[in-house]
């Protein structure tokens, strides 16, 4: 039977929670320097959000009105400090979407949503932690963000893992999460199928809790899983039937997080065909072509054009006029403004495209069909005398991925651009024909970080903005070159991997911790050996005085009988002695 879930207490109201802590930290929140802003409006105007302040770490009877103090200037400068209310995609590779390491599926018993943590994908030594920390706080964060007061289920996925993929740093990291920088967002955490070999790691990790955690606990295996998580929302690997697999759709927190405190400002773009639009390229302003509904910004065109951008999300900005909208200048619709064509290169205002038509996504195996995904690359190079910067948009972000999705170009300068198609979506009957693709770029005075580049994009007029539209094809060439190139880049990977000094200090350090644990599994073992022998020893002994018991038991008239021949023999053999000496002195 699993033991209970925990279950939390509301000992205090909303409302006089946040004049206690209005009243006791007004210092640090009216002067904005170790508290952000933001965070502190959302904990004054989201209910669900201050519960979750007010229900963490409340175990007594009575409100522990200091603790919650703790936990609140703990948990709120380190968000100022990590900078978490402006987490974004940007930050992350596709990789870490794409290789399902962490994410987001399904619910248990008690419509808790799941964070699947598959600690095997991880190995200790290789991974940048600090991107892996950001990764997690975004996952958090969207969630917290999204459903503000629905707490999470954490399911660390131990399967095949050993020594190599357990960091202490990142497992103390989410830690901290649960207990102080997330409050009230973890109802419990499962550990699934934990190795034998992890058993000592386990004790060391255990030491880190206070003692009322163990309760948020539990320790699973293929048959108990199902106590806590239906068989309909567990994957067949561990023991369910939910045949459906994982696929990230980009989302970025900025734009599709909605809560009180952004819903008002969320905009929604898309951008037309190429006939839909005639724009000049004068001087003059822009035609107005945009129907404005509650100052939502949207081109007069199907819905199946909806535009959105895999890797930043923050819409086109309106122009001070709020009454309309300008459009982008669209170097295709106007042919007289083609600067050159070089087969299947075209160069547009300074910047050279190329392929400039279609995006053919080649399958690397055509047998494939839907098994592996599809790749395709960009080329952008800077032909004029000035910097210039880029961001690429698709029609469906769930089915791309673009890296880099924005960037900045000196004169000369290329950068080529790897597009991937999920591997879902690589198949005929997936409408690939229908989605396109869009290049947006400008001209910039000077060179920018990619911090700033951020900020530049959110805030660029829309009328210094040049773009050109590519169509998408799924095409069956087998591209063995492209497999040759990624496998000559995972060899050079390898070989960078065995030189650094650091890396090679890990190994070593994992190698003798599992010599450790070898010696000691062995010992385990023969003093297991020698307590066989010993029990084996003990129930033989007991079964002979058995036996001897039951042989009493069932021959007792026997047993006199022999004793009384034995005394008899005795008496005959003395008696004959006593005669034969008699019989001497006579």
């Amino acid at each position: 039977m699993a033991s209970p879930i925990p279950i939390f207490k509301t000992l205090i109201s909303v409302e006089n929670f946040r004049a206690l802590i209005n009243d006791h930290f007004q210092k640090q929140i009216s002067d904005g320097q170790q508290y952000d802003r933001r965070d502190i409006q959302r904990f004054n105007h989201i209910d669900e959000y201050t519960l979750m302040f007010i229900q963490h770490g409340q175990f007594g009877t009575t409100f522990d009105k200091n603790r919650a103090f703790h936990i609140f200037d703990a948990a709120m400068t380190w968000r100022k400090t990590n900078n978490v209310y402006d987490v974004s995609t940007d930050e992350f590779p596709a990789d870490y979407f794409d290789r399902n390491a962490i994410y987001f599926k399904n619910r248990d018993m008690h419509n808790h949503p799941l964070l699947h943590f598959v600690v095997r994908t991880f190995n200790k030594g290789q991974e940048d932690n600090e991107a892996v920390k950001r990764f997690m706080i975004y996952n958090f964060e969207k969630h917290v963000r999204r459903h503000p007061g629905e707490k999470i289920v954490i399911i660390f996925d131990l399967s095949e893992t050993g020594l190599r993929n357990l960091d202490y740093e990142l497992v103390r990291f989410i830690i901290g999460c649960s207990q102080i920088y997330y409050p009230g967002l973890l109802a419990y955490m499962i550990e699934y199928k934990m190795p034998f070999i992890l058993t000592a790691a386990w004790k060391i990790i255990r030491s880190w809790l206070p003692s009322e955690a163990e309760q948020f606990i539990k320790f699973a295996d293929t048959k108990s899983i199902t106590q806590f998580v239906r068989p309909d929302q567990l994957s067949v690997e561990m023991g369910g039937t939910d045949t459906t697999n994982y696929v990230h759709i980009r989302d970025p927190i900025n734009e599709s997080v909605e809560d009180p405190m952004n819903a008002s400002s969320k905009k929604k773009v898309t951008f037309a065909d190429n006939n839909s639009l005639d724009p000049t390229l004068s001087s003059s302003p822009p035609t107005e072509s945009l129907l404005t509904t509650d100052n939502v910004p949207r081109f007069d065109l199907s819905p199946c054009d909806e535009l959105m951008t895999p890797e930043e999300s923050n819409p086109p900005i309106l122009t001070s006029d709020s009454s309309h909208t300008v459009t982008r200048k669209s170097i295709l619709q106007k042919g007289t403004i083609v600067n050159g064509c070089i087969g299947e290169e075209k160069v547009y205002h300074g910047l050279s495209i190329r392929p400039y038509n279609e995006m053919i996504f080649d399958r690397l195996d055509p047998s494939s069909n839907g098994t592996a995904d599809c790749i395709q690359t960009l080329s952008l190079t800077n032909v004029g005398d000035r910097i210039l910067t880029f961001k690429i948009k698709t029609t469906s972000p769930d089915k791309f991925r673009v890296k880099p999705g924005c960037s900045i170009l000196h004169p000369g300068a290329s950068a080529t651009i790897s597009v991937y198609l999920l591997k879902a979506y690589c198949t005929p009957t997936s409408d690939i024909n229908k989605e396109k693709f869009l290049i947006i770029w400008t001209l910039i005075g000077h060179d920018l970080k990619q911090a700033q580049l951020v900020e530049f994009w959110k805030t660029v007029p829309n009328s210094v903005l040049y773009e050109h539209r590519l169509k998408c094809v799924l095409g069956n060439k087998s591209t063995s070159v492209t497999s040759i190139n990624q496998s000559n880049e995972t060899n050079s990977l390898r070989l960078s991997i065995s030189s650094d000094p650091s890396i090679v200090e890990m190994q070593n350090i994992l190698k003798d911790s599992i010599e450790l644990q070898k010696t000691s599994m062995m010992q385990t073992s023969r003093e297991l050996k020698h307590i066989r022998y010993f029990l084996l020893m003990t129930f033989a002994l007991l079964f002979l005085i058995l036996l001897w018991d039951v042989y009493k038991f069932f021959f007792p008239f026997s047993s006199l009988s022999s004793s009384s021949l034995s005394a008899k023999s005795d008496l005959f053999y003395a008696y004959g002695a006593i005669h034969r000496k008699k019989e001497k002195t006579r």
